[in-house]
């Protein structure tokens, strides 16, 4: 009888834990944002950044938008090794996988003119379905297109013709992924001016990188770190960072959530 009990108190102990255990992993994202906000108001980590060198992805993170949307990076020059800028016979891209988190991290590529998708002028482009981190349906006005956030891709879809895929979207404003307003630049900028020398010739490659910059565990990206050579020319040679915000709405980087008012 004794050991009937004591194996139901322990069955019991077991069920509660599981639960706490499912808990605490659906809701690890808050948990572990919680934890690092946290550890951020700590004296002893405060002193330990002092002696932290930043690379060059937590500088980026860490830049404060100051009503100039994108900011050159290297001088405007891309900073490619000799061996990444090997040419070979096909281009290619290359996407890595999602942090544990479920966030996409940098994109790269060896584009071609071979590798663009044909233009399919009787066919809609495929509706994009992929939830990405912290986004939200915001409507910014009236009009059809006129949402907060896009579900932007790293590796724009007239490269290579890829969509639906959580590894190449990430939640960037209609602002950092196609700013229509006279002379503003975003990602639509860099992208159309690589397209357009990619379409010149079978003979043009571009080696092509684009990089989400988060800070800390915040679901959204604070920007996207763009660098972009020609292999056998100097047409083509940007490096920049393009903040991911949006006039008038002050954005919660950890959610996605989002509200208007003046930045």
């Amino acid at each position: 009888m004794k050991n009937y009990k004591r194996a139901k108190y322990f069955r019991r102990i077991l069920i509660v834990l599981v639960i706490l255990i499912g808990i605490s992993y659906y809701n690890r994202v808050t948990l572990m944002q919680k934890i690092v906000s946290l550890s951020t108001e700590s004296q002893i980590i405060n002193i330990d950044k002092k002696t932290h060198h930043e690379t060059e992805n937590e500088q980026l993170a860490n830049q404060k938008f100051n009503g100039q949307s994108v900011v050159a990076v290297n001088q405007n020059h891309s900073a490619f090794s000799l061996d990444e800028l090997k040419l070979t016979a096909t281009g290619w891209q290359k996407l890595s996988g999602l942090d544990w988190l479920g966030r996409p991290q940098v994109a790269n590529a060896l584009l071609n003119k071979k590798l663009m998708p044909p233009a399919q002028k009787d066919k809609a482009r495929e509706r994009l379905t992929v939830q990405t981190p912290g986004y939200h349906a915001i409507k910014t006005g009236v009009n059809e297109s006129d949402w907060l956030y896009n579900r932007s891709h790293l590796i724009g879809y007239q490269f290579t013709g890829l969509n639906n895929e959580p590894k190449n979207l990430i939640t960037g404003t209609r602002q950092l992924n196609a700013d229509s307003r006279p002379n503003a630049k975003s990602m639509v900028t860099y992208e159309t001016e690589v397209a357009d020398y990619l379409r010149q010739s079978d003979s043009h490659y571009v080696r092509y990188q684009v990089t989400p910059i988060y800070r800390n565990m915040e679901l959204v990206p604070r920007g996207v770190h763009m660098m972009a050579q020609s292999l056998n020319d100097t047409a083509i040679d940007f490096n920049v960072y393009i903040f991911n915000v949006q006039d008038s709405w002050q954005i919660n980087y950890q959610n996605g959530q989002a509200t208007k008012g003046v930045k």
